[in-house]
């Protein structure tokens, strides 16, 4: 045991970059090494305060006498990253994202990914050759961009791009990807490597299945024989949340990854797959009796190169096509980056615009809200499609510049604001979704990127929808048509040729998106599949029976009508821009003086009456005021974001200009969301057994329909 100890004494290297724990992991590690026996190296513990992600080809800093056990320390470590070959490689990397980097100098870079991310800086002080054989100095940013070529986090990065992913990439630049890409070129990729070797990291899960990292999933089956993970869950933010065996809301994996020799592979790694569930002290108990990979039941996960590390579901559920397949094109909601371009009223939005601008044009920057990574106020922009035309920086315009166009704009699910229709205002304007807008153009939302919760899986809009529409950003909006002028469809090329011929009758878009909505815009289909729904992967049945298609397409068109306040799918005999009224009235009105603005709300359960302020509504169902998409209760959110002080975050001052008076129309819009929420709860019976019609008819299975999208379909 001694010797064993001693061994390992010897081959045992550490690195950590702060301070407190550098020096609890050195009193603990010397003090296990010898309680086993072990002599210490002559240096002691081979324990290094440096940092990991620097280049191991950098040079050892120069460091006053006073400095120079930190200077040795640094040296000795770079040492170990460029010459000593590691076989295993163990770590809890911190987790931290990080969207963008303004860098200034290379501290900047080191605190979010130094040399995994943007490589090493170009030798000659930034001077290269051109094509003539001349020396030609590169400005900064092309020296970036130079250096990021060369990085070897562009092993993840490029196949997540190949396969459409790049607009999702912000979600690979976090420290513990950075730490897998360093330990895998450590361990395998190193010139000292010696090809066989382990990395088994515990850290945040989200590689295990999200579509940026599709590309680090699919470098490390190019790399391992054999990659185990063990998810231990923990998430508590999203809408499914379980206990962290950790102090923190991110769930967590222990997974081992191991390679036996140096080599290429020519099939992906073999990957298992096996989750330990319960409260907190009940999975520390189940890893404690963990002694060896028998002791865990594992589950194949696919082979795919960029495929989850998750197994594939089982069941006609997974029989199904995606909806994600038969609407290729996914797009990112609108995001502001700032929250006072958007308003309940139009009014406040006149009133921003103008106090933005009557201060000092040096004072602007305060009151718009310059984003790091986003829109600042001396920049110039594009404005939005169609128009395109090329807008003066916010920052020179003169103070009696007229306010841009205020419109609609879907913010929530069924809450519409109003937006300053400007793209100097907006971080991520989403171009695509304007250039495809029309009066023809309907998104679908969803959560593609978590589990759903209760509730409908898909709401919908005739307007342009904001990143959180649904309820949390991500690639969530599917729009209907892929151009302004509905002259090509959102639709997988050739399925609704082939839905007519089956069906015997002609398939319009807005037949498809109908029957789409109408099978899955309703609880029924979240309960009925919630286990399913827990891969993340939403998917269609699509009936046969053209008798059933035509029945829940009924249902979904008139929910798609409801659903866009009557500006889509418009009924014969109905006036577009109106739905129905139902049985909520406004029995007291809300006072329309200043001081007589709401400032809370409560329901009265017993007596159906909701109470905005001194006024009240009345019938209202309890299932009306508690429905719900996901963890977004829609009427509740709707008179939170209307209320005095307004509901969310602040961006600005100019947050601060709110509505004074309870206008007409506001009580007009609220009776129209219960009213359109009273119909869609009372037609979920007959839609529930729609769906359990259409699960029991045969339904085409995803191998049955016309070839999936390529990925080109896609963006």
């Amino acid at each position: 045991m001694a010797g064993q100890a001693a061994a390992l004494a010897e081959n045992l290297y550490g690195f950590e970059l702060m301070v407190g724990p550098y020096a609890v992991a050195e009193l603990r590690v010397s003090r296990a090494l010898r309680e086993h026996g072990a002599t210490m190296p002559a240096g002691g513990t081979q324990i290094y305060l440096t940092n990991t992600l620097e280049s191991p080809h950098a040079e050892p800093p120069q460091m006053p006498l006073i400095l120079q056990p930190i200077a040795d320390q640094h040296e000795k470590a770079l040492k170990v990253k460029s010459e000593v070959p590691v076989i295993v490689c163990l770590g809890n990397p911190p987790y931290d994202r990080h969207d963008a980097v303004d860098a200034e100098s290379e501290t900047d870079l080191a605190r979010a990914g130094g040399w995994v991310r943007f490589g090493d800086p170009l030798p000659n002080g930034n001077v290269v050759k051109d094509k003539r054989g001349r020396d030609r100095k590169l400005s900064p940013a092309q020296a970036m961009r130079r250096r990021r070529e060369r990085a070897i986090l562009n092993d993840f990065l490029d196949p997540a791009k190949a396969a459409g992913h790049g607009v999702r990439l912000k979600n690979l630049y976090n420290l513990y990807v950075y730490f897998w890409r360093w330990a895998l070129w450590k361990a395998f990729e190193h010139d000292a490597t010696q090809g066989t070797g382990i990395v088994s990291f515990i850290s945040a899960s989200s590689y295990l299945d999200g579509d940026a990292f599709c590309g680090m999933r699919e470098h490390m089956r190019r790399l391992c024989d054999e990659i185990w993970i063990l998810d231990i869950g923990g998430e508590g933010r999203g809408l499914r949340r379980d206990e962290n065996v950790f102090a923190i809301q991110t769930p967590v994996a222990i997974s081992v990854a191991f390679r036996s020799v140096k080599r290429g592979r020519t099939k992906p790694a073999t990957t298992r797959y096996a989750r330990i569930e319960g409260k907190r002290e009940a999975k520390l108990d189940t890893l404690d009796a963990i002694n060896d990979f028998a002791s865990v039941e594992w589950r194949d996960c696919p082979d795919d190169w960029r495929a989850p590390f998750r197994p594939a579901g089982e069941g006609e559920y997974f029989d199904w096509p995606l909806l994600t397949d038969l609407m290729p094109w996914q797009q990112s909601g609108v995001k502001a980056g700032r929250t006072w371009v958007i308003a309940p009223e139009k009014e406040m939005l006149g009133e921003r615009w103008r106090k933005l601008l009557s201060v000092a044009k040096e004072d602007r920057k305060k009151l718009f809200k310059d984003s790091r990574t986003g829109r600042k106020t001396h920049e110039a922009a594009t404005q939005l499609p169609p128009s395109e035309d090329k807008l003066k920086p916010i920052a020179d315009l003169p103070k009696e510049s007229p306010a841009p166009d205020i419109i609609r704009y879907a913010y929530r699910s069924f809450d519409r604001h109003f937006i300053l229709a400007d793209a100097r205002l907006w971080d991520r304007p989403g171009p695509t979704l304007w250039r495809a807008h029309s009066e023809r153009q309907m998104y679908l939302t969803s959560l593609h990127s978590q589990a759903l919760g209760a509730g409908p899986a898909l709401t919908a809009s005739a307007l342009i929808p904001d990143l959180h529409h649904f309820q949390s950003g991500g690639k969530d909006v599917i729009p209907l048509y892929r151009a302004g002028d509905a002259s090509e469809t959102n639709i997988l090329p050739g399925l609704l040729d082939f839905l007519g011929a089956a069906y015997e009758r002609e398939v319009a878009p807005e037949d498809f998106a109908a029957y789409v909505y109408g099978a899955l815009a309703q609880p029924a289909f979240t309960s009925r599949f919630e286990n399913e729904l827990g891969t993340n992967e939403l998917r269609v049945p699509l009936t046969q029976d053209a008798a059933l298609f035509e029945r829940l397409r009924e249902v979904g068109a008139r929910l798609l009508w409801l659903h866009t306040y009557g500006e889509r799918l418009v009924p014969d005999g109905e006036s577009r821009g109106r739905i129905p009224h139902g049985k909520a009235r406004c029995v007291k009105a809300v006072p329309r003086e200043e001081d007589g603005y709401p400032e809370k709300f409560h329901y009265a359960e017993t007596t159906r009456t909701l109470h905005v302020g001194a006024g009240e509504f009345s019938p209202v169902p309890p299932e009306v005021y508690d429905f719900r998409v996901s963890n977004l209760k829609p009427v509740q959110s709707w008179l939170k974001y209307r209320m005095k002080k307004g509901a969310g975050r602040k961006s600005s001052p100019l947050d601060d200009i709110r509505p004074k008076n309870w206008t007409g129309q506001f009580t007009t819009e609220l009776l129209e969301l219960i009213w359109s929420l009273e119909a869609t709860v009372a037609g979920y019976p007959e839609q529930a057994k729609l769906l359990e019609a259409v699960t029991k008819s045969e339904c085409l299975k995803a191998d049955e329909i016309p070839d999936v999208p390529t990925e080109a379909r896609r963006p």
